[in-house]
């Protein structure tokens, strides 16, 4: 076994999940840089615009965690459901003045900056099944207190994600709800309905909107119609296949130059594979990984019940969204409009993940012996 799944001895914090998240963001200050100058100064008049956004919303994070490090995290069950009061706030605020892009509501606009209030909603959600699991720890077996309770609170949350819309997000967060229940130990014969009936309704809002079934048409088959529904697809194949084993070089990628839309937020895994060849992409899913399983070991090394949850859904938030961005950008999922954690620009998501990174750490410390 590697060194680095091995017991971090007379370390205060997982050496693991430190190194894998300093190497994630400085991989994304330079690809930030890498896809956004020439759109910066073509649209800005500055090369430099998203790279200087990017470092501040870096900085808060890197705030946002090291805040969470200096309390205990137990600390953090006493804001549970101020928290969840203030996500549904955030839910509802942003379907009423929330700013307007391509028909969805997902940002509240504040002038210089805009953030979105789903990416908040997902890690108060894991806030409040860890802390309710392991309240009701000795009733998860009963229908209303272990399933229906946690359906009803969670659901609230996704439905308002779905009025936004927000079809990604909502898939992720009944995901993490379906497994954060699942190692809750509430009882499978609960689940499995769960699974399907969440199933046939993601299926169900699929077919009424036009736009979402143009998206898996283009999945099943981008060439159908390459210059509109596909285009992205076949666009993040080109990036990939010009790429090779070694890149084109930092900086060199030409699909970034107007080919491929949101070259530096949802398909920034594909520049990857253009500048930086197989051999980036290799690294940075290897960092995914090791992040995923040090935090793994983490939660189950947790002195609590609530720090194994929290722990837990935390890291699956983070695979999950992970995976379903690089599953997009090679073809394997339709596309969705997710960021890829800690390397896509976007504020939110880049401060929620490293705020999700502090909890992480701030569990190792009080798991390390």
């Amino acid at each position: 076994m590697l060194k680095i799944f091995e017991p971090a001895k007379g370390r205060n914090y997982d050496i693991g999940v430190v190194l894998s998240t300093v190497f994630l963001t400085a991989v994304g200050v330079l690809m930030v840089y890498s896809t956004s100058s020439v759109y910066s100064m073509e649209n800005f008049g500055d090369p430099n615009y998203y790279l200087k956004r990017h470092a501040i919303y870096l900085l808060l994070g890197l705030i946002s965690m090291l805040a969470i490090l200096s309390v205990d995290y137990r600390v953090l069950r006493k804001l549970v459901y101020p928290a969840y009061l203030l996500g549904l706030c955030l839910l509802v605020l942003v379907l009423i003045i929330g700013k307007d892009v391509g028909g969805a509501r997902r940002w509240i606009d504040l002038g210089a900056f805009s953030f979105q209030p789903s990416e908040i909603a997902k890690y108060i959600i894991v806030l409040y099944l860890a802390h309710s699991l392991t309240k009701k720890r000795d009733k998860v077996d009963s229908f209303i207190v272990g399933f229906a309770s946690h359906i009803l609170i969670a659901g609230i949350y996704v439905i308002l994600i779905l009025l936004e819309p927000d079809f990604g997000t909502a898939t992720t967060m009944i995901a993490v709800l379906f497994a954060m229940m699942f190692i809750g130990e509430v009882r499978i014969k609960y689940l499995v309905p769960l699974g399907l009936i969440s199933v046939a309704l993601l299926f169900l809002a699929v077919l009424t909107k036009g736009y979402r079934m143009e998206r898996i048409t283009a999945y099943m088959d981008p060439w159908q119609d390459p210059l509109g529904s596909g285009y992205q697809s076949i666009q993040s194949f080109i990036a990939f296949a010009l790429g090779g084993v070694y890149g084109t070089g930092l900086g060199d990628s030409s699909q970034k130059l107007f080919f491929l839309p949101q070259a530096h937020t949802d398909f920034i895994f594909s520049i990857i594979g253009e500048e930086l060849g197989f051999i980036g992409i290799l690294l940075v899913i290897i960092a995914f990984v090791i992040l995923l399983v040090r935090s793994l070991r983490v939660s189950l090394r947790a002195p609590d019940l609530f720090g194994c949850y929290l722990v837990f859904g935390c890291v699956v938030l983070i695979a999950l969204q992970a995976g379903m961005n690089m599953a997009v950008a090679v073809g394997l999922f339709p596309t969705k409009g997710l960021t890829l954690p800690f390397i896509s620009y976007g504020g939110t998501s880049l401060i929620t993940s490293l705020a999700a990174v502090g909890i992480i750490l701030n569990v190792s410390r009080s798991g390390i012996k």
